[in-house]
Order: structure tokens, then C-alpha cells, then sequence
């Protein structure tokens, strides 16, 4: 054995995973059990032992990580050829490759959010769908299971029996025919398309197989049914597939992720070898006692255990905040003591379960001036500037995308209104023609006025022109682009949008140091596959505010988690959901715990505003799961809780009968109704003078403390 893999440095657990050579191998990789290091290692253990690099495939989740992880295996072998990919990019790879077999053209757009719902929008409204109960936002949530449960528009219209589902069919079906016409595939149809091209080209399937004839597959946990199959297609004909995983961290139930597909995985692969790594190098003893704690609640799990490597830390801190302001100002403080005793922002960061709860956070920093980022990185290409530019780039990509050539025409004004745009698209359809073709042609359309049409033929002849120049640096191309079609020009006066564009180039600069062989296709569909977590700046110095969504995969020195009350975390949805539901949210806050490595603070706020409404707040069951002993109360109510104990926020006055609106009064046990939670009957009253607070029983049997100014109660009966 050569140096490459030095034995000495691994567990028992690991040296099976590494040199375990030919057939299935299932890894349970526990939370900082050195799996990225192990994977990497069993890469360079592979080629050591006589398998050529370009024959290794490894894919992951997020492009940060099979990054890092491209770095690991440069840094492990002198070999190159090594693939290592996210699911999304390997199907963009084999579709383009394959596009005449996957009935594609090879320079298909990938489209972004926005996009997808603009072109869900024309979709129903095509099939002159109610947008009401068929909101763009449902139906592509509703389009999204079906795609990565590999269901086509076929083949669901074909079982659509009822209102919703043939409303829905018709939606899905007509969706798909305006991808087509644009040569657009959304984010699922990239799985989609890829598993059907395994399914029926088996000559593809052989080929592809014969290439990846090692697959590993890192965070199998999160694997939905069509990543699924085209892991299986592709290892069916050798075997050797690797998966590594936890499913104590399956987080991604509500995009598709399906849990059994790990817990499954000796079914499907009957003479896996199976290892646990169970040694945990990052955390504290005492984090790793809280989470083994948390999780042997759940039920959908493989036994394992949390191993400490590391010695004995500080206990686990539940800090008992009274309302969000004081939580965040309770957080800042602390991290401000770090920062004082030498602690490098970059290691605090904090975590919470969904966006909006940064926002106390941010303004507590912000009064003490501390550093920090909110790692929300698709942000960044959704805002107007940034989409205006990369529609241009779009179009000299791919020609046939519409929705991009409408946007660039809008980008600021050039004498084209809607209704020029509106015949220009009438002549494209009659012609079967894209729009950039079209415009080529505008001295043709009568009904567009002379000066109109040679603007756009003047527009589409610069389109074309620059479609010519799509090979080579980006950075360079995209400042090009940005001065000839002038959008430089429309934007000096705005400084913040200038200053956008700017690190946008400067993004695109460090793209042109990576790759190998910069070429702009390349490029949009690395910022089409963008995530949140690809945001993260671990060299920033600054503190990093997330969800802990986006904390996968990431680790600091110290961590705080913020708001664990009933129907936060567990989020509200999960109360009244199966025990799925229930076991994610555990995981998701298993995930948060095992992210520090050496203390860790988690609050709950007694009272909390949510969306305009004064909550008191019931702890989190489980603060209780991982040893917590006080203000306990029951979990079925959620929000609702009424708390007897005593509290330093303004103390009511009395309870009386107030006046919501004038002459309407609120009394206890009066019948009301809320435009969400329904009929309910008053229970008490506070006057905390503006901030005063209703206490309403609903007929759901959840209790709301509401803020009269926001509650807008009807009353039903005197």
C-alpha cells in the first residue's frame, strides 16, 4: 500500500469502507464521522488498486461540496479523470451528451424559479384554469412530485379522475409543450429525463454504466425515486455502487427525498457490505449526549450510536428568552463576548427553521456592529439586474428561449412595447419560429410600425452577433454584453445595481480559474444549480446566519439555535401531520445540534409575533427530549399555550370587554370568527393598552393569543 492512503490515520470502521473493493457497499455515516475524508480516500484506494479514474463516479448534493470534494481527491491521488458531479449536473451532462437519444437539443436552457412560474402562469391561462385554487406556486409544487415520482403529463392525465387532478393534468400537459417550444427543461425535468433515458435506451444505460463502473453517492439519505433509479440504472449491469448516509439526517421530505430508499438499500442490493461510522471527530461529548438523546425518539432509523472522540466541553446551554427582540439581543451579546475573548467570527453562526427569523437577529447585530452573513445565496441571480443580464446570455445559449429574449427586450427602454412584442410573438407562431428569429424578420410584420421594426431586427441582429462569441472566458463576455446592449448605460445612476453586475463579473472571473475549459453554456448551468448552501463563505469573518436547512453539510466551533417552540420547530404543519412529518422535524434539529463542535446555546422565546399575531409560546417538545426540565406543558396546542408563570412583559391591567371597532364589543365566551382559524369563543382579555391581546378558543381546539390591532375578529353573535 502506497502513501496515498496511509492506513495508520483511520478507525477499523473506516479501512473497511475504503478498501472494500468490487459490489454494493452501504456506509451509515453518523454526523462528523470524517465521511467526505473517507469517501475521498476510498477513491484514491480504488485507483491504487488498478481502476482507472475516468471509470470513478461520485456524486453529491450541492455543487460546494463536490467541489470540496474535487479538491480531497486531487489532494489523495496524482491521478486525474476522476467525475465528480451533483445529481442535477451528471443528468445535464448525460443530457446534453445523449440529447438526440433524450429527444433534446443540446443546448436546452435550464430554468430558474421565476421562469418556471411565468411559464406556469401562461400555462393556466392557456387551459383557462381557475388561478384562484390553481395558483402557479401549487401547481408547480404538485408537478414537482409527479416529475420525481417519474410520472409524465401522459401518464397522469391518463389516471386523472376527479376535478383537481384533470384541472391539474391539463395545467402539467401544456406546461410541458411551452418548456418544449422554448427548449427549456426545469430542475426536475433534469431528473426526469434522465432515469426515462435509462429506462429505454439501453444502450445508453450500458454505455454509461460501462464509463461509471464505481459509483459512489454521497448523502443517499436525500435521494428522491428518480435520483434513486438513475443510481441504480447506472450501477445494474456491475454493481459496485457505494452510498453513504444517515438517515438520522434526512431533512428533505418536503422536495421529494425519500427515507426508505436507504433503509431499503440491502433489499435492493442483497450482498451489500454494510459499515457504520459511529466516531464522531467534531463535536463535544456533551452536544453528541443531547443529540443520541433527540433522536432515539425516531422510529425510521438504523441503530447507531454517537461515538466521542474529542474530550469533555461545556454543557449544552437552553437560554429562556422572554420575547424574539430579547432572544436576538441575548444572541448578540454573547457572540460579541466570543469575538472579545478571540474568537474568529467566521466559527459562531446561528440557525434557526425558516428565513423570516433573521430578521431580530440582523437588527441586534447591526446596533452592536457585528459582522455577519445570512446565507441565502440564490438571492443574489433573483434580483432584477442580475436576471436582466443572464437573459441576454440565455438567448446567445440557446436562440429558442422566449422567456429570456422577452426579458432582455424589457430590460430598459428601447422604443418596443407590449403590443409590438404581442404581434412579434403572432408572426413567431404563425411562422413556428422563435421570437429572436422573428425579430430578424420584424421588416415583414405590417402591423409592427416602421420604426418599431427595425428596432427589433436592429436588437435580434446584436443578439445574433453576440450568440457567435459563447465559447472561452466569461467574465470577459458578460462586461461585453453588459456595454453593448445598454444596460451600462440604463444603470449609472443606480449604484447598488452597478455594484451587483460588478460581483457578478467577479464571480464569473473566479469560474474562469476553475474550469478546465470555460465556455458559457457551462457557466449558466452552474448558476442554474446554485443553492443556498453554495453561498456560504467559510473565509468571510463574519458570523453566519442560516436555516438549518442550508447548516447541512457545515460545521462551526460555536452554534446557537434559535426559537424551539411548538409549531416552529416542530413547524405548525407537523402538529397535526403523520409521524413522518414529526420524526423530519427531530432530524432537522438533530442536524442543527451535531453542526457545533464545541458549545452550544438553544433558546426558546415565551412570547413570539408571528405574522402580526402575539403568541405565547409552549417550548418545544423537544427541548424535553434532550434533557430540558422546566415551564413543561403539554404539546397538543402548539401556540396556544396560556402561560401561568411570571412574566417580565408589561403586566395586564385588567380583564374587561373592549371595543374592537366602535360598538363592537368582545366578551368572554362571545362567538367570533377568524378569516383562518374559523368559529371560536373568547376566553380573556388583556389590555396591554396598543399591544392589547384577545384570547379566542377555536372550534379546531386550538387556543390563539391574537393582538386586537391585527386579530381583525368578527363577532357572530352579540
Amino acid at each position: 500500500m502506497t502513501a496515498a492512503v496511509p492506513i495508520e490515520n483511520f478507525t477499523d470502521s473506516q479501512k473497511e469502507a475504503i478498501f472494500h473493493k468490487d459490489g454494493p457497499l452501504l456506509v451509515l455515516a453518523g454526523p462528523g464521522s470524517g465521511k467526505t475524508r473517507v469517501i475521498t480516500s476510498r477513491i484514491a484506494a480504488l485507483i491504487e488498486a488498478g481502476v482507472r479514474p475516468w471509470n470513478i463516479c461520485a456524486i453529491t448534493f450541492t455543487n460546494k461540496a463536490a467541489e470540496e470534494m474535487r479538491i480531497r481527491v486531487e489532494q489523495s491521488t496524482p491521478a486525474q479523470g476522476v467525475y465528480v458531479s451533483t445529481f442535477h449536473s451528471l443528468c445535464v451532462w448525460i443530457l446534453r451528451r445523449y440529447a438526440e437519444q433524450a429527444q433534446l437539443q443540446p443546448n436546452f436552457s435550464i430554468l430558474d424559479v421565476k421562469d418556471q412560474q411565468r411559464c406556469m402562469k401562461e400555462a393556466i391561462a392557456d387551459c383557462q384554469i381557475d388561478v384562484t385554487n390553481f395558483t402557479p406556486a401549487r401547481m408547480l409544487d404538485y408537478i414537482s412530485r409527479l416529475k420525481n415520482d417519474l410520472e409524465s403529463a401522459e401518464q397522469f392525465e391518463a389516471r386523472a379522475d376527479d376535478f383537481f387532478s384533470r384541472s391539474a393534468a391539463k395545467a402539467y400537459s401544456r406546461y410541458q409543450q411551452i418548456l418544449t417550444k422554448n427548449n427549456a427543461l426545469d430542475f426536475d425535468d433534469l431528473l426526469l429525463r434522465t432515469a426515462f433515458l435509462l429506462r429505454d435506451c439501453e444502450d445508453v444505460r450500458l454505455q454509461l454504466s460501462d464509463r461509471f463502473r464505481y459509483l459512489l453517492v454521497d448523502e443517499y439519505q436525500d435521494t428522491n425515486h428518480a435520483q434513486y433509479q438513475i443510481a441504480k440504472g447506472i450501477a445494474l449491469a456491475h454493481r459496485n455502487i457505494c452510498v453513504t448516509g444517515d438517515p438520522d439526517q434526512s431533512i428533505y421530505r418536503w422536495r421529494g427525498a425519500d427515507i426508505e430508499n436507504i433503509l431499503a438499500f440491502e433489499k435492493d442490493w442483497p450482498e451489500a457490505k454494510v459499515v457504520k461510522l459511529e466516531e464522531n471527530f467534531r463535536s463535544t461529548p456533551n452536544i453528541l449526549e443531547k443529540a443520541d438523546q433527540l433522536i432515539a425518539a425516531n422510529t425510521k432509523r438504523k441503530a447507531k450510536s454517537l461515538i466521542a472522540t474529542r474530550p469533555k466541553g461545556n454543557e449544552v446551554i437552553i437560554d429562556i428568552c422572554e420575547d424574539e427582540n430579547k432572544e436576538a439581543h441575548w444572541v448578540a451579546e454573547r457572540a460579541e463576548q466570543l469575538i472579545d475573548e478571540g474568537v474568529n467570527p467566521n466559527e459562531i453562526a446561528v440557525f434557526y427553521r425558516v428565513n423570516s427569523m433573521s430578521r431580530t437577529i440582523e437588527e441586534a447585530f447591526v446596533q452592536r456592529q457585528l459582522p455577519y452573513q445570512v446565507v441565502r445565496g440564490v438571492e443574489f441571480y433573483a434580483r432584477k439586474e442580475i436576471r436582466d443580464l443572464l437573459a441576454y446570455l440565455k438567448v446567445m445559449v440557446n436562440p429558442q428561449d422566449d422567456i429570456a429574449f422577452i426579458r432582455a427586450v424589457g430590460t430598459h427602454t428601447r422604443g418596443i412595447g407590449k403590443t409590438s412584442l404581442d404581434r412579434l410573438s403572432h408572426f413567431a407562431k404563425i411562422q413556428g419560429l422563435s421570437l429572436l428569429d422573428a425579430g430578424l424578420r420584424a421588416e415583414e410584420i405590417e402591423t409592427i410600425n416602421r420604426p418599431t421594426r427595425k428596432r427589433l431586427v436592429d436588437f435580434s441582429k446584436m443578439l445574433q452577433a453576440l450568440s457567435e462569441e459563447t465559447t472561452g472566458d466569461v467574465a470577459p463576455l458578460i462586461e461585453q454584453v453588459f456595454a453593448e446592449t445598454g444596460m451600462e448605460q440604463a444603470l449609472k445612476v443606480e449604484e447598488d445595481a452597478t455594484e451587483n453586475i460588478s460581483e457578478l463579473i467577479s464571480a464569473a472571473a473566479e469560474y474562469d480559474q476553475r474550469a478546465e475549459e470555460p465556455n458559457l453554456m457551462d457557466y449558466l448551468q452552474m448558476i442554474a444549480l446554485y443553492s443556498d448552501s453554495d453561498a456560504y463563505d467559510a473565509e468571510s469573518q463574519r458570523i453566519s446566519l442560516m436555516t438549518m436547512h442550508a447548516a447541512k453539510g457545515l460545521e462551526f466551533d460555536h452554534a446557537f439555535i434559535i426559537g424551539l417552540e411548538e409549531g416552529i420547530l416542530p413547524h405548525e404543519r407537523s402538529l397535526n401531520e403523520a409521524g413522518d412529518d414529526l420524526e423530519e422535524e427531530r432530524r432537522l434539529f438533530f442536524v442543527g445540534i451535531t453542526r457545533a463542535r464545541k458549545t452550544l446555546h438553544v433558546t426558546y422565546a415565551r412570547h413570539r409575533v408571528v405574522r402580526g399575531q402575539f403568541i405565547r409560546s409552549t417550548p418545544s417538545q423537544f427541548l424535553y427530549e434532550i434533557g430540558f426540565e422546566g415551564e413543561q406543558d403539554s404539546f397538543d396546542t402548539g401556540w396556544d399555550r396560556i402561560d401561568r408563570y411570571e412574566s417580565s412583559a408589561p403586566k395586564p391591567k385588567k380583564k374587561l370587554k373592549i371595543d374592537s371597532k366602535p360598538g363592537q364589543l368582545y366578551q368572554v365566551n362571545q362567538l367570533v370568527e377568524h378569516k383562518k382559524f374559523g368559529l371560536g369563543r373568547v376566553k380573556e382579555y388583556l389590555d396591554l393598552g396598543e399591544d392589547s391581546i384577545v384570547v379566542v378558543k377555536f372550534n379546531t381546539g386550538n387556543t390563539k393569543s391574537l393582538m386586537v390591532k391585527y386579530a381583525k375578529l368578527t363577532v357572530v353573535d352579540g
